[in-house]
């Protein structure tokens, strides 16, 4: 079961990627038509600033409810059972209040149903969890609460959802590491494990067809898998961690075993996702390799100063803005698949369904717009699909 129309997420997308192919001149204005008649949204569509205030508002007015009623009962609340049993009931109540204005309004991430889900999910996930001992360990909340997450990205496909279950994942992992005798050891190679085994799910499976639905929080998990692999393998977190385990703390962190071993990944990692960013040809990878690299050389400088923090900024911006002038002039011609032009998320290429395609094909009267066929290769958008 999924709380949006299918159908319409699908469409779209689909008019999302007919508008680009507009705007670069490849489809004139009756295959345009024609195509928004064949693929109709029926989605309430708002302005981003206008989401926003929704969201906000929305959030300020159901809390305002979710703290009149308990004030109004607070002398029944008193009763710790109750007040988890309360916190169910009103997550339900607000579910179906946001299934009921998806339904009717027809919002799709429009401010006021992100609001409505993510108040939902967070009062039953903290309602599980309040129903448990006080004794437990911190990872056996959130091992109680990451189902509800998991369920409510089922359901939603909501993007808070998921950073969320992603967030509370790590959480269960860290702590539950750390409880361990000698935990804190393997903690990074753990992280590191985790997130590549993430990502490279995640990858495998984000132009599925089947899971278009999911396709963004597909997408977000890789940002975030990439982002928990750097964080993991980084020196600075690693000696952290080690300080925080030891029980009588000197001044300053000491030295950890093999930092070597942890200094050369600080490095490395950024390096090999440059490598294989270069090799695929993946935004993602290299805008993450460039920030890993700015966080190797912030933690090196951190232990190892040369300069003053003024003229290390000074001298790394001047670096940078010459880079960045070098690499546009260098790619104004197109260079083994690289270009300065703005990337249209790959505006010749269409993962969809053969039977879409050949809908698509005769609405527009062609084979693919201005000639070019439809279908094969990755579908761009912002993911780790995204070629240059």
């Amino acid at each position: 079961m999924k709380a949006y129309n299918e159908t319409w997420v699908r469409n779209k997308r689909i008019l999302e990627q007919a508008t680009r192919w507009e705007r670069q001149g490849l489809l004139d204005a009756s295959q345009m038509a024609g195509i928004r008649e064949r693929f109709p949204v029926g989605f309430h569509d708002a302005n981003g600033f206008i989401e926003i205030g929704l969201f906000i508002f929305t959030v300020v007015a159901v809390s305002g409810s979710y703290f009149l009623l308990a004030t109004l009962l607070s002398a029944l609340l008193e009763k710790t059972i109750l007040y988890h049993l309360f916190n169910l009931t009103f997550g339900l109540a607000v579910g179906l209040l946001a299934n009921r204005l998806i339904t009717t309004r027809r919002f799709y991430r429009s401010g006021v149903d992100n609001a409505l889900i993510l108040v939902t999910v967070a009062l039953i996930a903290a309602g599980l969890a309040g129903l448990l001992p006080d004794s437990l360990p911190t990872w056996a909340y959130c091992l109680a609460m990451l189902p509800v997450l998991l369920l409510g990205v089922a359901y939603y496909a909501d993007l808070l959802l998921t950073l969320a279950a992603y967030g509370t994942l790590v959480t269960t992992l860290v702590d539950l590491l750390l409880d361990v005798p000698g935990g804190h050891h393997f903690l990074p190679f753990v992280g590191m494990a985790l997130a590549t085994g993430l990502y490279m799910l995640a990858r495998r499976y984000e132009n599925d067809e089947r899971l278009l639905y999911w396709k963004d929080n597909i997408i977000l998990s890789e940002w975030l898998s990439i982002s928990l692999l750097l964080i993991s393998c980084n020196y600075f977190i690693v000696r952290q961690i080690y300080f925080w385990r030891m029980e009588n703390r000197p001044p300053e962190p000491p030295e950890i075993p093999a930092a070597w071993l942890y200094w050369a990944l600080t490095f490395l990692v950024p390096l090999l996702l440059f490598y294989i960013g270069i090799r695929q040809k993946e935004r993602p990878l290299l805008i993450m390799s460039a920030i890993g690299w700015g966080i190797a050389l912030t933690t090196w400088r951190y232990y190892h100063a040369l300069l003053s923090t003024e003229a290390y900024l000074t001298l790394n911006g001047l670096i940078l803005m010459a880079l960045a002038i070098a690499l546009i002039r260098y790619l104004r011609r197109p260079q083994n698949g690289f270009t300065d032009r703005p990337d249209e998320d790959s505006p010749k290429q269409f993962l969809i369904d053969p039977e879409t395609m050949a809908t698509i094909q005769a609405t527009t009267g062609r084979p693919g717009p201005k000639g070019m066929p439809f279908g094969g290769g990755d579908f761009g958008g912002g993911g780790s699909g995204d070629r240059y």
